[in-house]
């Protein structure tokens, strides 16, 4: 009954043993696990930054970063409609002044945000686990969902890179005795994460419980230490009369806190995770079975090469638990909170994770070797996803406007906030000259509860191409106009549009989205606004502010030319998109 079983050990037994050959060449190398990384994350994440619509965040980010010097930044910033530090804006001007503007060298800073972030883990792990459980811990941040912020123009994947550096510096500068250049380096990523965004200085609170109770335990404060943990200030104080401007927009921030939000948090960034956790679950298991028992463990038990300390310890649940300081903080002091402000949290998560994961499978190599392929597979799969949703936002948009070419001889006010940022960019002028936002403030408030939109975009008309029109100053000059959007969501304009002050009618519709005829029953007066904003002075023909501000840039052309070649039938009857 045995013998033929033999065969089918032998052939397993040599695959397991071509397997941990592979684990254990891994293992013995510090340069295989980083060039991994970089083979999955560069190609990847490049193609997603050259190949993503901007959106209305990073529109701000655009707009704001396009004057000439940093005086000129700090004049549009004072306006408190956008809360990100000034060095943010000033960094990514610098990069696409350097290297040309496109799609990708504007998302530049993130990219190497994040790369950072997962090459920081890696050191972080490396010492404290091993090197395959590290590459792990490397390769995992692929998988969440704060990856969408390494090819986003704004700061966040900054946060995480320079946070993780901190964290870093801070860990060889606690236990190396020639330590002065890593003093300095935890300084300056302290200074560059919070001058990356304001809410990073919260990381500070983890690294002072850190530092205490390595305090505690040594009976001696670690002075230059703490000095170099004052890197985190120096932007807030310098700008602080830029976040007290900001601090005008936090009665009706659009993203009110609530405890319960506390909750969202991990699941929001770890849920996508998911089926790697469950299949590394399964990979630990079936190494437990009685099947692969003693034919995929270590000849020799590994070890840490440094046990983890207390105060490290403690540092690592304070990082995960910064969603709890944000909250606080947001509830007390800004009154604003949303899950991205306290990204930083994953730090902590992904080093507790991957050093959980070590102590449980410490006997094997082929787990975290099986762990990371499990990785790569599930980065590739997702690359892939975001490609075609990316395809298919394009679609929509040219939809859009090919939808309402035949109505831009009328004036047109689109009511979805990221339609009119992504139409006036991306679309050819004449078109683009035919859109309006409406914008009133205290509608915004009484309707949706927020005014953040409505007051941000009218303070920053100085810098920004946009048609941008306060409501009654549009009703007054245009008695009758088309609106184009979907009903609810973020637009107020269909509670104020209706009789008997206003006489509307539906003209067609595109999916979702309704095309509206309104007029106005008893035609009003206003005073004409004589002040000439960005948007005057932008050219009334040629091509889109895409292939203006960003020439050369291949995804602006391809745009275009999608638009050229889709007719009014496909974008009332869409085909099935298929992914460039």
């Amino acid at each position: 009954m045995d013998a033929p079983s033999l065969p089918a050990n032998s052939r397993r037994l040599a695959v397991l043993a071509h397997i941990d050959n592979l684990a254990s060449g891994i293992q013995r190398s510090n340069t295989w696990p980083l060039l991994i990384f970089l083979t999955a994350y560069l190609p990847l994440t490049i193609l997603i930054a050259r190949h993503k619509l901007l959106w209305d965040d990073e529109f701000f980010t655009l707009y704001l970063s396009k004057p000439d010097s940093f005086s000129g930044i700090l004049d549009a910033l004072r306006t408190g409609a956008d809360q990100h530090p000034p060095p943010f804006y000033f960094l990514t001007h610098q990069i696409m002044a350097a290297l040309g503007p496109s799609h990708l060298t504007f998302r530049l800073a993130s990219i190497f945000g994040y790369g950072l972030f997962c090459i920081c883990l890696f050191f972080l792990l490396r010492n404290r686990t091993s090197v395959l459980w590290a590459l792990v811990g490397m390769l995992l941040p692929l998988t969440t969902g704060a990856y969408y912020y390494a090819a986003e123009g704004r700061g966040y994947a900054l946060v995480l890179g320079f946070c993780s550096l901190a964290l870093l510096s801070w860990q060889k500068a606690a236990s190396h005795e020639k330590r002065l250049g890593w003093l300095c380096l935890l300084f300056g990523a302290l200074v560059m994460a919070v001058a990356s965004h304001y809410y990073a200085i919260l990381f500070l609170i983890p690294l002072s419980i850190g530092e205490l109770t390595r305090t505690y335990l040594r009976k001696r404060i670690d002075v230059l230490v703490w000095l170099s943990f004052c890197g985190a200030a120096v932007p807030p104080v310098v700008f602080l009369s830029t976040i007290r401007d900001a601090s005008r927009y936090s009665a009706h921030f659009w993203a009110v806190p609530y405890w319960s939000r506390l909750f969202q948090f991990y699941p929001e960034f770890l849920g996508p995770s998911a089926p790697v956790f469950l299949l590394g679950t399964l990979v630990y298991l079936l190494s437990r079975s009685r099947v692969f028992r003693g034919s995929i463990a270590n000849p020799e038990v590994q070890v840490s090469t440094s046990r983890l300390p207390l105060w490290e310890i403690v540092t690592w649940i304070g990082i995960a638990a910064i969603p709890v300081f944000a909250m606080f903080l947001a509830m007390f002091v800004t009154h604003g909170y949303i899950e991205r402000y306290a990204l930083s949290a994953l730090i902590g998560a992904v080093l507790i994770v991957c050093y959980a994961g070590f102590h449980i499978a410490r006997e094997s190599r082929i787990v975290p070797f099986l762990v990371s392929l499990i990785c790569l597979l599930f980065i590739g799969l997702q690359g892939v996803m975001i490609l075609r949703a990316q395809s298919t936002l394009v679609s929509g948009l040219v939809d859009d406007i090919v939808f309402l070419a035949p109505h831009s001889a009328q004036p047109i006010v689109v009511s979805d906030v990221t339609l009119f940022h992504r139409a006036s960019f991306y679309a050819p002028r004449q078109f683009a000259r035919s859109l309006a936002y409406l914008s009133n403030p205290s509608y915004s408030v009484k309707y949706l509860q927020h005014d953040t939109v409505d007051k941000g975009l009218l303070d920053l008309r100085p810098w920004f191409p946009l048609n941008v029109v306060e409501q009654p100053e549009y009703v007054a000059e245009h008695p009758q106009f088309l609106v184009y959007g979907i009903i609810g969501g973020w637009d107020w304009l269909t509670f104020v549009f209706t009789p008997p002050a206003y006489k509307t009618e539906i003209l067609d519709r595109l999916t979702v989205k309704l095309l509206l005829r309104v007029q106005k029953v008893a035609p009003g007066s206003a005073q004409p606004n004589l002040r000439q904003y960005l948007f005057s002075r932008v050219r009334t023909t040629g091509p889109s502010l895409c292939e203006e501000w960003f020439p050369g840039d291949t995804f602006c052309t391809a745009i275009e030319q999608k638009r050229r070649t889709t007719t009014l039938e496909d974008a009332i009857h869409p085909k099935i998109r298929v992914a460039w």
